[in-house]
This record gives structure tokens, sequence and C-alpha cells, in this order.
């Protein structure tokens, strides 16, 4: 015989022991206190629950009543146009965000073995320019994926212009992949 046959027979035994002295009767008012102790702790748990939920709302109300203290500035064009433009890292710190775009392509495993870079004027901007990065890439989906996720989140003045991505035969592994990230900056610090 089993463990687990012996296990069962003596689980058996035992309920039936149970049922004798207590009775049919003893078992329903035994199976009642085992329901009431769940509704219970699930009555507490709702309790907590909505104590939370009421403790969040009253926040919530706070922080809306304190914006409705300030009222929205009432600013001229030229105003808003600098605070938008101070937004944006200088033109000095190219070099430093072209380190993170290596970084993130070292931590994807990706090689970049040569780039395409530009820096121009964005006309009509009043001060802002682009910094074109175009970088062929030749590797799998995946790591070119986590390496474009990596930059857009690394470098939040950055925009992925162009991912086009080419497979030189139906059973390639790799993937020809041209990347094309434009970084905004302004000229001046203000």
């Amino acid at each position: 015989m089993s463990a687990l046959n012996i296990a069962l027979n003596e689980g058996r035994r035992m309920a039936q022991r149970v049922h004798v002295r207590l009775g049919a009767n003893g078992l329903l008012g035994v199976g009642l206190v085992a329901i009431a102790v769940i509704g219970l702790l699930y009555a507490q748990r709702a309790q907590d629950d909505a104590v939370r939920l009421q403790a969040e709302a009253e926040h919530a109300r706070t922080r809306v009543a304190a914006a409705a203290a300030h009222p929205v500035e009432n600013l001229a064009p030229a105003e808003r146009l600098a605070r938008f433009q101070n937004w944006f890292p200088t033109v000095d710190t190219t070099t430093n965000d072209l380190r993170k775009i290596f970084r993130a392509a070292q931590t994807s495993h990706l090689e970049l073995s040569k780039g395409e870079y530009s820096l121009t004027p964005i006309d009509g901007s009043g001060g802002l320019q682009k910094f074109d990065v175009i970088l062929p890439v030749k590797e799998h989906y995946g790591a070119v994926k986590s390496f474009v996720a990596d930059v857009l989140n690394e470098l939040p003045h950055a925009s992925l212009a162009e991912l086009r991505v080419e497979r030189q035969a139906a059973g390639a592994d790799e993937l020809d992949t041209r990347v094309h990230f434009i970084l905004y900056y302004r000229t001046r610090a203000t």
C-alpha cells in the first residue's frame, strides 16, 4: 500500500470519528463557524481597502484644490517659447549624448563601426538645432529594438526618425538595419 493510500484511509477514518462524535448538527455548526471566520476576514480586508481608497480620494481632492488655487500663468508668446527652448539641452552636450548612444549599443551587444552625423539649425525655431545621427547596424532584431528603446529612454530630447530593416536572404540570421535618430538642442544658454 502506498503512503498516499494510507493517508487517505486515515483521513476517512478521522472524518468518520468526528462525524460520530459531533453528529450532523455539530458538523453543520463547525461549517458555519468556518464560513463566519472567512466572512469576517474578508470584511476586514474590504474595510481596509475602503479606508485606503478614501484616503487616496481625499489626497486627490487636496491636489485639485491646490491646483485651482494657482491660476494658469498668462505668459507672452516669447516667454512661452523661451521656456520651451530651455527644456532642451545646449549644443555642447552632443559629445556626452553620443557617449550615451554608444553605451546603449554596447549594452545591447551592437557594434557601431561607422555613422553619419550632422548638426543643422532648424529654420524659424528661434535657436534650436537638430543633430542627425545615422547608424548602420548588422544584428538581430531584438538587439536593435533594445538599443533603440535604451537610447530613447536615456535621451528625452531624441526622436527616432527612421528605422529601416532589411534581410539579405530568407535564411539570414542578421538584419541590415539603418537607425536614424534626431537629437534636438538649443544653441545658447539662457
